[in-house]
């Protein structure tokens, strides 16, 4: 009897094994579809700077299949001449992610990706400072945005239950106007268009617009990164959202306009924080450093680098103190000034090349 329940289970082991499915799904497995096309030239991911000539070499796999055509498109848009020769002299710098078709002789098409990242042109001019005039700053107030419109000067404070709007005495540092934000919220840069002064938030992604007279807050907006610098060109809002991508939004919607990507003869600038435009040209706090960049807002390279290291001695006060990110411009005066996160000071500055030291 022993011996006939033995052979009973041992049967219903075999039928189990022979029904195991992930056993099933192995016999089912289809080999995979080896292509018949390559990219021999360039490598996937190489970088190249702007005005370099990249020439495409595709080559078939099948010596009795030959290739009819090649279609290279960056954004839907062909980027190759019929020696499939990419002339970039025009182009933007950034990760370009291409679509390669390939026309074989059999009838079929093969699409690739394959990605190009291309790397400013543009040697940046070196700058320094010199400081023409040094002014009161509030110590309590954590600088987040910085403007100046017709010689006033105003300010955005930024941690959760104390961030603010200001309107502030360049002179004196008092705070002439203020309203809070909502404790929930951690103020960000701001931007004036018109009489409306538009203010960010950090990770709520969520912003404000006040009466630039009255302080009076007048609606709010959404948008779908973090919120770092913001700054205006004509009747455009430019943000930050600590990337090396910055965004042209229109005010109404506040919906996004363009993008550019800020990049230097290196590779891309991140941590880009606060934001001011002057005369063409786009100012970006790095967050960090003792850096502010100067960018093309057409393109995003880097025209110059302006260094302010030692405009504060940190060493003079206690722990407190925090990084660099306050810059505002007086068109009237042709001056810059910069502060930071509770810093005591404003440094009113001019600008210097390197090389006219």
């Amino acid at each position: 009897m022993n011996q006939i329940k033995s052979l009973f289970f041992v049967a219903i082991l075999l039928v189990l094994v022979s029904c195991d499915p992930s056993k099933e799904n192995k016999k089912k497995a289809s080999p995979r579809v080896k292509s018949l096309s390559k990219i021999a030239e360039p490598r996937n991911g190489i970088r190249k700077t702007i005005g370099d000539s990249i020439a495409f070499e595709v080559t078939s796999n099948n010596n009795d299949i030959t290739i009819d055509s090649v279609q290279i498109l960056n954004n839907g848009q062909s980027v190759t001449n019929r020696q499939l020769i990419w002339d970039t002299n025009t182009e933007t710098p950034g990760k370009k992610d291409l679509t390669i078709s390939v026309f074989l002789s059999n009838g079929t098409v093969e699409k690739k990706r394959h990605s190009i990242t291309l790397l400013s042109d543009i040697e940046p001019i070196r700058y320094t400072y010199r400081v023409t005039n040094t002014f009161a700053h509030d110590p309590d107030a954590f600088t987040q945005g910085l403007l100046m419109d017709n010689g006033q000067l105003y300010e955005s404070t930024g941690e959760k239950g104390q961030s603010t709007l200001r309107k502030v005495d360049l002179t004196s540092g008092k705070v002439l106007q203020s309203v809070d934000i909502s404790s929930q919220y951690f103020g960000e840069g701001i931007g004036l268009v018109g009489d409306e002064i538009f203010m960010l938030s950090w990770k709520e992604r969520t912003g404000f617009v006040f009466d630039k007279n009255s302080f009076e807050q007048i609606r709010q907006f959404s948008y779908p990164t973090e919120g770092w610098g913001m700054t205006t060109k004509d009747d455009t809002l430019i943000m930050s959202d600590g990337t090396y991508i910055i965004r042209f939004m229109e005010p109404e919607s506040f919906s996004e306009a363009k993008q550019i990507k800020v990049y230097d003869q290196n590779g891309p600038i991140d941590y880009l924080n606060e934001l001011e435009y002057v005369d063409g040209n786009l100012y970006a706090v790095r967050w960090q450093t003792e850096l502010i960049y100067i960018i093309d807002p057409d393109t995003g390279k880097v025209r110059g680098i302006l260094d302010l290291e030692g405009i504060f001695d940190y060493s003079l006060y206690g722990k407190r103190i925090d990084v660099l990110n306050g810059i505002a411009y007086n068109e009237k005066t042709d001056r810059y000034y910069i502060t930071g996160k509770w810093w005591p000071k404003l440094f009113e500055i001019q600008l210097i090349a390197a090389n006219n030291i």
